[in-house]
């Protein structure tokens, strides 16, 4: 038998079906919100980056620094594809290289600088081939040079890391 129900029944179950919604409306905030908060570009818009980079770029709480800081090459010597971003947290950056087959990066020139929109004073990152490198460094040697390195650099001045004999180096780059 079905009874009718009352005024105050109706209204309490509307009432939490309400929330129910905005709580997992809110939780939904809570877990999707945050990196839409920080500056800089979601690591999920770079698919290209591997699982294991992208998740530790993740749990760091980055985000990529605006243009074209997803850079990718052979930096190690070894044949394999290495990464390197901008990562941007709040207002400082910093350069994050993978190697290839490692989750933990080495990390460069943290700092404030070149977090700008004005693209000749922004802080960007590309490939620089062995003889640029050496055209900036005319006294380097290597046992064996690496196939690219990184250049980090903020309007007219840079820095380059290499990978040289096990170990990376920051060498002069552009002034």
């Amino acid at each position: 038998m079905n009874t009718p129900m009352s005024v105050g029944e109706r209204m309490s179950n509307r009432v939490l079906l309400f929330a129910i919604a905005a709580g997992a409306t809110l939780l939904a905030g809570f877990v999707y919100v945050p990196p839409l908060l920080r500056p800089g570009i979601l690591v999920s818009h770079f698919p290209q980056l591997p699982g294991t980079v992208a998740s530790d770029l993740d749990s760091r709480g980055c985000n990529i620094v605006r243009g074209n800081n997803v850079i990718s090459g052979d930096f190690a010597g070894n044949g394999e594809r290495d990464w390197a971003v901008l990562c941007q947290q709040d207002n400082q950056a910093s350069l994050l290289i993978y190697l290839a087959g490692t989750s933990k990066p080495a990390v460069f020139g943290t700092g404030r600088y070149g977090l700008v929109d004005d693209p000749e004073s922004a802080r960007g990152i590309r490939v620089a081939g062995w003889a640029y490198v050496v055209r900036h460094n005319p006294g380097i040697r290597a046992a064996a040079a690496p196939t690219a390195c990184i250049e980090d650099g903020v309007g007219m001045g840079s820095i380059i890391y290499c990978y040289l004999d096990g170990a990376w180096a920051p060498l002069a780059g552009a002034d």
